[in-house]
């Protein structure tokens, strides 16, 4: 708890949303992180993952989700829950955010390849069928073309209203991760600073934000 209440105070102040892995903190005391949240005034991210997803959660899928419901009546923005998650746990969460302001993000993530993009419009419809407000689509990019599918899943989004964030994973990923937000990505991942990267292909937040400038200023170029 002592490195978060340090990393809200250094880092909250720069970011547009705080994401928070609730399974990375081992002494974890839900009600200080949001006596902590009043002053950042930013919206926050909760995400609890088990290790199957990248987590370290150890708990049941209802402790898991128990957390996030949690989260979600102290006034939580945004919560971060996996597809595959039991149906029966996602209807408790999902009943319960209809008693808040909160979002609920179900979310896909393939470590392994980018599928194809009907592959992938199908898994948007599933979350959305289970009352997703926001769709994340979270995939390795292996070579170039994955990038364009990512693109491609980005704009159908957006052609049909669905809130959707789309993510390129690893070295060839960086472009999605620069075009995609252009494309109408709901929300965007990035390090605040040069070292502080996480995953392969993250792009610390000044570079990128100067990447789009440059985009920007070629538009309007003669």
């Amino acid at each position: 708890m002592q490195e978060l209440e340090t990393r809200l105070a250094n880092e909250a102040p720069l970011a547009d949303v705080v994401e928070i892995w609730l399974d990375s903190i081992k002494d974890l005391r839900l009600a200080e992180i949001f006596f902590e949240k009043e002053p950042v005034r930013k919206p926050f991210l909760f995400v609890n993952k088990a290790p199957c997803e990248g987590g370290d959660f150890l708990g049941t899928v209802e402790d898991q989700v128990e957390l996030l419901i949690e989260a979600l009546k102290r006034g939580a923005e945004y919560i971060d829950v996996a597809l595959g998650t039991k149906n029966s746990a996602l209807k408790k969460l999902v009943i319960a955010k209809e008693k808040t302001r909160g979002k609920i993000i179900i979310s896909y993530h393939n470590f392994k390849e980018t599928p194809s993009l009907s592959h992938l419009k199908s898994l948007v419809k599933r979350a959305l069928k289970k009352n997703a407000d926001i769709v994340k689509i979270a995939t390795f990019v292996g070579n170039r073309n994955d990038n364009l599918t990512l693109l491609s899943l980005t704009g159908w989004a957006r052609e049909n209203d669905f809130e959707i964030i789309v993510v390129g994973m690893g070295e060839e990923g960086k472009l999605s991760r620069i075009i995609c937000p252009l494309f109408g990505s709901y929300m965007y991942y990035a390090p605040l600073s040069v070292g502080s990267e996480t995953a392969a292909g993250q792009i610390p937040l000044e570079k990128l934000r100067q990447i789009w400038e440059q985009i920007e200023e070629t538009r309007h170029c003669v």
